[in-house]
């Protein structure tokens, strides 16, 4: 974004100014201003003239060296279980790697087992996410409904997750 209606400083933070403000463009065509550029943070790619927005630089994850899309991996989770859930990437000894958590409800018979129930739930979900996705995930969290933390308009707050659990802060139905 260029012109007037972007901000010319963030106050009393000169870095944060610098590195989202003043985006200086590569190769701009003619009649294009080099700088200053707002940088949005928005991911995108442009097929025969039309531009397409995939997500926000932000929200990518990277596991194990290869960028992946959060969202298209919560909904292949989501196609089995329905509920909320949040794919994340989480560094252990300097590698990225994938962390899903789901809120699990226990739809099935009242007289089922739980812990069968849950085991169940774990092995179709990393089975679907290693065949959809190329993936193998690192944990796989079961949680109870409302334990993930979302924003006033519902998405999930993904660094928040990483946050809770990197402190171990979900309470998980699983272990």
């Amino acid at each position: 974004m260029y012109g007037d209606d972007v901000a010319i400083g963030y106050w009393g933070k000169p870095q944060e100014t610098e590195e989202t403000l003043r985006a200086k463009l590569v190769a701009p065509l003619a009649g294009t201003p080099e700088e200053p550029w707002l940088r949005t943070g928005d991911l995108g790619f442009l097929s025969d003239g039309e531009l397409f927005i995939m997500g926000r630089l932000k929200n990518l994850l990277i596991a194990y060296g290869r960028n992946h899309s959060p969202d298209d991996i919560e909904a292949t989770i989501q196609e089995i279980t329905r509920g909320r859930c949040a794919a994340i990437a989480v560094a252990d000894k300097g590698i990225e790697k994938l962390v899903a958590i789901i809120e699990f409800k226990n739809r099935g018979n009242p007289q089922e087992d739980a812990t069968d129930k849950l085991v169940a739930v774990k092995r179709e979900v990393t089975s679907a996410i290693s065949n959809l996705h190329g993936l193998s995930v690192s944990d796989l969290v079961l949680v109870s409904p409302g334990s993930i933390p979302i924003t006033t308009s519902g998405k999930v707050r993904r660094a928040e997750c990483v946050r809770l659990y990197r402190h171990d802060e979900f309470t998980r139905l699983d272990v």
